[in-house]
């Protein structure tokens, strides 16, 4: 997962393969797996609209980062990966907030 972007690959029971792609103007033949770019990445912000969270495209950036970062950021997708469980603080440096010697903020998300 990068910033604003996110790869994603499909696992139903095995892994979906392709034997031809083309990046960047370049076609590979070979097998490989069936893998897509997703614009929703960690930094990609939220927005409540309508009843609905809605996604970027604007970014919250490194700095000041996520609302879990603490520093005053905008709610993000790390945020909503946060509350859901898909991101464990505890696996996480303290590296968060003013003096970056904190853990994520997932109570800062939540609220």
């Amino acid at each position: 997962m990068g910033g604003t972007s996110t790869d994603v690959s499909r696992y139903a029971g095995s892994y979906e393969h392709v034997f031809e792609s083309t990046t960047a103007g370049v076609t590979i033949q070979a097998p490989q797996l069936d893998v897509n770019t997703v614009a929703a990445g960690g930094g990609s912000m939220l927005f409540f609209r309508s009843g609905l969270f809605v996604v970027g495209p604007e970014s919250a950036s490194a700095h000041p980062g996520p609302v879990c970062y603490r520093k005053g950021g905008p709610l993000a997708i790390t945020d909503a990966n946060l509350c859901l469980g898909r991101i464990l603080p505890e696996y996480f440096p303290k590296i968060f907030g003013p003096s970056e010697n904190e853990p994520l903020d997932k109570e800062g998300s939540i609220k």
